[in-house]
């Protein structure tokens, strides 16, 4: 979002969490089921979106599904984090307020599509007369599998982009784009 705003410098554009790695989906292979071990990383995903936006509160922690999930977090260290405008200080107040809103911890507590379309930032591009909306719940398949990993998420991906692609060409061979 912040990289598609006019004044953007050039290093704001990359990734805003840039971690190597992230327990349990990539652990060390020496250390597989130490959660303390991943915590500790200065490259791990959740320490790097926990040092800019600090650690979940208690209640936060409770309200997951699972077990070994709370432990996990548990194990990190309690911080307040730096803040989003300590990544982006030259960045106006209402783009930082809305990219901080998407990133709560909670889900809950995150804007939902409707807020976030009201929101100021928005104002000046948006044409609600032009906006549609789906007649039912938009449901992805990966979304169902309970024990989804890296390589099924990317055939997931790759599949969807095929249909994509497919799509496309139909268009094409039928004399439109």
């Amino acid at each position: 979002l912040l990289g598609m705003l006019e004044g953007i410098r050039l290093e704001d554009r990359g990734p805003l969490f840039p971690g190597s790695s992230c327990f349990p989906l990539s652990p060390d292979n020496k250390h597989k089921t130490d959660y303390k071990y991943h915590t500790r990383g200065k490259h791990d995903q959740l320490s790097m979106i926990f040092n800019l936006l600090g650690t979940p509160s208690e209640e936060d922690i409770a309200r997951l599904e699972r077990e070994d999930t709370r432990r996990y977090i548990r194990c990190f260290a309690k911080r307040e984090g730096e803040g989003l405008r300590s990544r982006f200080p030259h960045v106006d107040h209402d783009t930082v307020d809305l990219l901080g809103r998407f990133l709560h911890f909670n889900p809950q507590d995150r804007m939902g599509v409707n807020q976030a379309l009201e929101h100021p930032i928005f104002s000046e591009v948006r044409l609600p007369e032009k906006e549609t909306m789906s007649s039912s719940l938009v449901s992805l398949d990966f979304e169902k599998e309970p024990d989804l990993d890296e390589v099924m998420l990317r055939d997931y991906f790759r599949s969807e982009m095929k249909k994509f692609r497919m799509d496309e060409q139909e268009k094409l061979r039928q004399g439109g784009a």
